[in-house]
């Protein structure tokens, strides 16, 4: 028996992920009582104008490079079906080290970062003093031939370094980043993750309904 673990925010209009940047928008196009079928069915359709970077999203390479690939150029193994090692770092700081790193191997497989500032999610907390990867433990990680890097934070960077060092050494080798996680206190290393975002031609990021399948 397999058992999935959510481990994404649901998207709900109006919600913040990241300031200064919009909000998801929602705009009903036809509701119930307007789409009648002769009385025989009904049906709602609806548009949902949002900002890639919204609830839990991946990073494709063009997300920082302008030459990267996109979201439809991510390998789907890259994305689904990894296995996972988790780090957990909430007793490591803020400044997430290489001293913090798991002695797993790495290869192939999905890192994801436990430090539980998911917590603040949906509060004025949430906005500042994230913790984040420092740019050592990302070429160690990029060294290691890790497949994917998830965290449950605001950002995998310190976002008073605008040089974003973790997003560079990671998407410059081809890493997708998963940036809003939660309910990771949930997950142990050994499931398989699934975080496949649209195939967006030219988008450098996007939601995701990522999760877990652990064994029992």
């Amino acid at each position: 028996m397999s058992r999935f673990i959510d481990v994404s925010h649901p998207v709900v209009e109006g919600m913040e992920t990241y300031r200064p940047l919009p909000p998801p928008r929602v705009e009903v196009l036809n509701d119930y009582d307007a789409s009648r079928y002769e009385g025989k069915a009904e049906f709602l359709i609806a548009t949902l104008h949002l900002c890639g970077n919204t609830g839990t999203y991946v990073d494709a390479p063009r997300h920082r490079f302008r030459d990267g690939a996109d979201l439809a150029g991510l390998p789907l193994e890259s994305l689904a079906n990894l296995p996972v090692v988790v780090l957990d770092a909430t007793d490591a700081g803020r400044a997430i080290g290489p001293d913090a790193l798991p002695v797993d191997d790495l290869h192939g497989k999905a890192l994801i970062v436990r430090t539980e500032f998911s917590r603040h999610w949906g509060t004025e907390r949430y906005f500042s003093d994230n913790p984040f990867l420092t740019a050592e433990s990302c070429e160690r990680l990029v060294a290691a031939g890790v497949a994917f890097v998830g965290i449950d934070s605001l950002n995998i960077d310190d976002i008073a370094d605008m040089a974003r060092p973790a997003h560079t050494t990671l998407l410059r080798a081809g890493v997708p980043i998963c940036e809003h996680m939660t309910n990771l206190a949930s997950v142990s290393s050994g499931g398989r993750l699934h975080a496949v975002p649209i195939a967006w031609v030219g988008g450098g990021t996007f939601p995701v309904r990522a999760y877990v399948v652990a064994d029992e």
